[in-house]
């Protein structure tokens, strides 16, 4: 019980973008360039210093698997405006060489994020 206290806490204490993005071990430069944003503006949104467009949002919450956040956005976004590297769109694996690792690709994030009815 400890640690979930403990892991709580260390989520609030961090900026939850940033949060989410460290516990899944991928560095900053990492989700920057598979979202398309610059990595120093990206830096300062995480640290609450800028704000992100809607459609940038969109393309971070698909990078980091945020299916609920990019369910909410999606309706907002026209299809030609989402730009997110070729390996998210196609369902890869979230970062890294994950074929080497022994990972099978995940279901796309683009088809697995529910729409709105």
């Amino acid at each position: 019980m400890h640690t979930e206290v403990s892991s709580r806490t260390d989520l609030r204490q961090r900026p939850p973008l940033r949060a989410v993005r460290v516990s899944r071990g991928w560095t900053l430069r990492q989700v920057a360039q598979r979202s398309g944003i610059n990595p120093g503006h990206l830096s300062k949104v995480e640290r609450g210093e800028k704000q992100l467009s809607i459609d940038s949002l969109y393309r971070l919450a698909l990078v980091l698997e945020l299916r609920e956040l990019a369910g909410l956005l999606k309706p907002y976004i026209p299809r030609r405006n989402v730009a997110v590297a070729p390996e998210v769109q196609s369902g890869a694996a979230a970062i890294g060489n994950d074929e080497a690792a022994g990972v099978q690709p995940a279901a796309s994030v683009e088809q697995s994020v529910p729409t709105r009815k």
